[in-house]
């Protein structure tokens, strides 16, 4: 948790760790781009009412489809959005700091709709193989399986 006395964005002094500590400057961390991509807005981690100081988010376009890159203590992850014309004119229209925490907020929906979507798909395979409903069948003159769980018996 940031012990910042204001909000403050990473790469900019205010930074603080530890409540005793001078104030600092966390280094910006982007994620990486490729040589494809065209950045649209960068948008580096900091705090205000919520510490995020390790989430850096950028928008960008790559061959005509747009997507939100996030780097964090877990690594990058890139995710596509459908973008239209109206949604880049309202992004434009945010200041940095409104349009920060929307990207935080489409991230963290993202994560969260993952992660639950992971779960249950865990959980059905799970009680498959507990119930010896899963199935294999190799496929005749190919180096490919065939894998699917068998109806549930009512």
């Amino acid at each position: 948790m940031c012990c910042c006395d204001k909000p403050t964005i990473n790469g900019q002094p205010g930074y603080k760790w530890q409540p005793n500590n001078p104030p600092s400057i966390r280094a910006v961390d982007p994620p990486l781009l490729d040589s494809d991509d065209s950045l649209i807005y960068d948008e580096p981690g900091r705090c205000g009412g919520l510490d995020a100081h390790c989430h850096h988010y950028c928008i960008v376009k790559c061959f005509g489809s747009y997507y939100l890159y996030a780097r964090h203590g877990g690594g990058d992850v890139r995710i596509r959005l459908s973008l239209t014309p109206t949604m880049l004119e309202t992004l434009k229209s945010l200041d940095t700091t409104a349009r920060y925490w929307l990207l935080h907020t489409i991230y963290h929906a993202y994560n969260k709709g993952s992660e639950t979507a992971r779960e249950k798909t865990e959980q059905r395979w799970r009680k498959a193989a507990a119930e010896k409903r899963i199935k294999t069948r190799k496929q005749p003159g190919q180096a490919v399986v065939k894998v699917w769980i068998e109806p549930e018996k009512n």
